[in-house]
């Protein structure tokens, strides 16, 4: 038997379904992309590992202990639904990351440490992809990640496997500025083999060597003295030079240096290097601040120019 709704059933049923609607829960949907969030890149030039984080106080902490900050890598959402995995391998020192949670798992159950989740793939942006690559021969540092395919091309023919795609971002990476220590202090030098009345004020209170042409100051240079007021006050006067130095018993030595008379023992030099001439980059941080073992560090240029230009017998007064 057929039946028939009428006009008075059918609005009943109508602001029924108004009210279930209100009583019940939207359907979950996956969560799409959410802002953004900087991921940064760094440098271990001891291991050869890179390492990303978007935490800026992990980054600050891995600096100071002499990894290098390589700049944004790439972008990554806030929030999404695919999550990059991260996991520790503590006998070779290697991070790992990964969105299969079945690589995660492996990982895990050959004793990689799981770190969480470390970041989020975008979900619907596919302008920003991150490629993997995979150096068979490295114990550490083993996997690279970039958003650069030229990067990616270059160390393929280096002999690394390309393994496609890690995940994607959503929003370019961006280099790092150039550290200071690494940069002149100021603009462009003045040719200190022609200028009148010059001298140097090295002011420890500052951190700042002055170079001066009669009263005027016509050029500032952040510097490194001595920590423990281990850098000599008074008036010297520029003897030696030489192109670089190592001392085994600090266990550093530096580029471009330039003695003061009368002993010849204290310098300006450039942020210290180690064994191998290689700059130790904790310590290129450190400009600006007391540091040394007495002598006064210039940034890499700065003590180039010092090396190169500074007429011997100019006046040094330190204060």
């Amino acid at each position: 038997m057929r039946r028939t709704i009428t006009k008075h059933a059918f609005v009943v049923i109508a602001v029924m379904a108004a009210f279930m609607a209100v009583l019940l829960p939207p359907i979950p949907q996956a969560s799409a992309d959410e802002g953004s969030r900087d991921m940064y890149r760094l440098y271990n030039p001891n291991s050869g590992e890179h390492f990303y984080t978007a935490d800026s106080n992990e980054r600050d902490h891995l600096t100071g202990v002499g990894w290098v900050y390589e700049g944004i890598g790439w972008r990554a959402p806030v929030q999404s639904s695919v999550p990059v995995y991260r996991l520790y391998n503590s006998n070779a020192g290697d991070h790992h990351y990964t969105l299969n949670s079945y690589e995660r798992d492996m990982l895990v159950s050959k004793g990689w440490r799981y770190e969480g989740i470390g970041w989020y793939s975008s979900d619907t942006n596919r302008s920003y992809p991150l490629y993997r690559q995979y150096n068979p021969n490295a114990k550490a540092g083993a996997h690279n990640y970039t958003l650069n395919s030229n990067e990616k091309d270059m160390l393929v023919r280096a002999g690394w496997h390309d393994e496609g795609l890690a995940w994607y971002g959503v929003g370019p990476g961006e280099g790092a500025p150039v550290p200071q220590y690494q940069r002149p202090s100021g603009g462009t030098y003045p040719n200190l083999s022609v200028t009148p009345n010059l001298s140097i004020n090295v002011s420890i209170a500052d951190q700042r060597v002055y170079v001066k042409s009669g009263s005027n100051v016509i050029y500032t240079l952040i510097a490194s003295t001595g920590v423990n007021n281990a850098t000599p006050r008074g008036t010297f006067r520029i003897g030696n030079r030489g192109s670089s130095f190592y001392n085994a018993r600090e266990g550093m030595g530096a580029n471009y240096w330039v003695a003061f008379e009368p002993t010849n023992t204290y310098l300006f030099h450039s942020v210290p290097t180690n064994s191998s001439g290689q700059y130790i980059v904790s310590e290129g941080y450190k400009l600006g601040q007391t540091a040394s073992h007495g002598c006064v560090r210039l940034s890499i240029p700065d003590a180039q120019w010092f090396y190169q230009q500074l007429p011997s017998g100019t006046v040094v007064h330190i204060f």
